[in-house]
């Protein structure tokens, strides 16, 4: 059978012609698509999900080096630049003026696990039927600033007070996974095969619409229409890997980018025993996605009499080679929110503090893509995509606030010896994402945080002790699943969304105006799912999915220099 299929449409398709040849049957269709209408781009865009949302409003366990050490963030009063970015009430506790300096390095691993095989998989769990993984890698390293202030003790008659202004890396979307292996039994090609409501065919059997997903990848010769089959009763499309033949699969998927913020308060003390303080705010980064799959026919078992493609110009594509799936995510972020707190001395050996955050108004614009292509044993490759215009590019804005946030600490002070334990409390039922081009546009994600999304309880304890000129820290911390006791995550049983990290950390006065510090958290394992075969509302698009849970550890190492000015 051959099958000549030709798309002629409005100015965003592209248009091809092209002969799929299955062996000894031989025939010639022309297959005409008039009109394809499209709501929403097929394009995973990350962000636009309650999952994706939180992770977003996140930001990393501490901030600055010495709190980085203890595991803190500073609630009860801290006397250290990242109380800009907890209880800023705790700048009134430094007696210089200080310049700070960080260099910020992070290393992101996967958890090595063991199948039945006792092959280890290093932080990815496959979740399909068919595929064997060969090869797996998941590491990337960054290394960058981390912190840059200046805090000035203002001269006054009385009482105290300090203002400050601070850049900080707030949040790391550093993350990489790499993995190849043999399928016999599935391939990516069945999931772009459309639906029965997914298309239509007009009285001469000839293709009349196709939705989006599916016209991508039938312009790019990953699939094709049959008039015969259609004419016969039967399903009218075929994808171009022949079931049952070996095929290797791989794929890269990678992140990168992060969220700065630059901070400026001031403190002061607003009686004998008790400082406040307020911050203002803003937030601004960016975050980068790429997610690469790839197919290749290694045993050349769909030969040239297997599979053709003519093209417009009348050239032949003969034989399927390899097919590319590549979606891609680009945001930049602006955001700003306030922070007030006060901490009070209790007592000689008690220092307790409250803060209060505002929540984050993030101006989110993001633009992303989706190409589709296949190469062929003689004649070339076919893709679709590559052009501005094409299905599955776009640009789009809308904003995202996060929840209100409440934190308190307690202090303890044993001469040399510091204790401290603090609790931060947001309800993630609050996060809210909106568009004004469409006031419904998140209805469907605002409805899944607020009905699965509830309270959660941040907490963390550290301590340091001071041993002449050195300085030597610890500490622990814990972030919640933002699930609330009715929701339920996305991954595996074996995995949650909550995030555990240890830290320990030492400083050293070089001199009395320069102190040397360095801050090491370990382990703050972030979960991801990976849908590799395409999906939708209805779910996976094949009987046969392709689900990667992964599980990454970000170690987070920062050495920095504090001058008195």
């Amino acid at each position: 059978m051959v099958s000549m299929a030709r798309a002629i449409s409005n100015p965003n398709c592209k248009m091809r012609n092209s002969i799929f040849t299955p062996v000894k049957l031989l025939s010639f269709i022309g297959v005409f698509i008039t009109t394809i209408t499209v709501t929403i781009p097929h394009v995973t865009v990350n962000a636009q999900s309650a999952i994706e949302a939180w992770r977003f409003s996140q930001r990393d366990m501490n901030v600055g080096v010495r709190m980085t050490g203890m595991s803190i963030r500073g609630f009860a009063g801290f006397g250290d630049h990242g109380a800009l970015y907890s209880n800023p009430a705790g700048l009134g506790y430094i007696n210089d003026t200080q310049l700070i300096v960080s260099l910020r390095g992070q290393s992101t691993t996967g958890d090595s696990w063991r199948d039945q095989s006792g092959f280890d998989r290093s932080g990815a769990r496959f979740r399909t039927d068919g595929f064997f993984p060969g090869q797996v890698s998941s590491s990337e390293e960054t290394f960058q600033l981390g912190d840059l202030a200046f805090l000035y003790d203002v001269p006054v008659r009385q009482g105290k007070m300090v203002a400050g202004v601070s850049l900080s890396l707030v949040r790391d979307f550093s993350s990489r996974l790499e993995f190849i292996g043999e399928n016999t039994q599935s391939s990516i090609s069945s999931s772009f095969l459309p639906y029965d409501n997914e298309y239509t065919v007009d009285e001469n059997g000839n293709l009349d619409q196709l939705d989006d997903l599916s016209f991508a990848a039938f312009n790019s010769g990953i699939i094709e229409y049959f008039r015969e089959l259609y004419e016969d009763g039967k399903y009218p499309f075929l994808s171009a890997v022949i079931p049952g033949t070996s095929i290797d699969q791989s794929g890269l998927i990678t992140g990168s980018g992060g969220i700065y913020e630059l901070s400026g308060g001031i403190a002061w003390q607003a009686s004998k025993t008790i400082m406040t303080g307020i911050s203002l705010n803003v937030t601004f980064g960016r975050y980068d996605f790429d997610r690469s799959f790839n197919e290749s026919d290694v045993l050349n078992e769909n030969t040239s009499q297997a599979y053709n493609v003519l093209n417009d110009d009348d050239s032949l594509f003969e034989g399927f080679d390899q097919l590319n799936y590549n979606q891609t995510l680009d945001l930049e972020m602006t955001g700003f929110n306030f922070r007030a707190g006060m901490s009070a001395k209790v007592s000689e050996m008690m220092q307790i503090g409250v803060s209060i955050e505002s929540p984050t108004w993030t101006y989110i614009e993001e633009s992303y893509s989706e190409i589709f292509s296949t190469s062929f044993d003689l004649g070339g490759t076919l893709s679709y995509g590559d052009l501005p215009e094409d299905l599955g590019n776009g640009f789009y804005e809308y904003s995202m606030r996060s929840p209100w946030r409440l934190g308190a600490g307690v202090q303890f002070d044993f001469g040399n010896l510091t204790v401290t334990g603090e609790a931060e409390i947001l309800d993630w039922g609050q996060l809210e994402l909106s568009s004004d081009d469409d006031q419904n546009a998140f209805s469907n994600v605002n409805g899944v945080i607020e009905d699965e999304f509830g309270l959660a309880v941040n907490f963390a304890v550290g301590a340091e002790l001071e041993l002449g000129r050195t300085a030597l820290r610890v500490g622990f911390s814990g972030r919640p699943s933002p699930y609330s006791i009715n929701g339920q995550s996305n991954l595996t049983d074996a995995y949650t969304d909550n995030q555990l990290g240890a830290s320990i950390g030492v400083g050293y006065m070089i001199s009395q105006s320069i102190r040397l510090d360095l801050g090491v958290q370990f382990s703050e394992s972030i979960p991801d799912l990976w849908e590799i075969y395409p999906s939708d509302a209805g779910g996976p698009r094949q009987d046969t999915i392709f689900e990667i849970d992964h599980i990454q550890n970000n170690n987070v190492i920062l050495f920095g220099i504090t001058m008195d000015i």
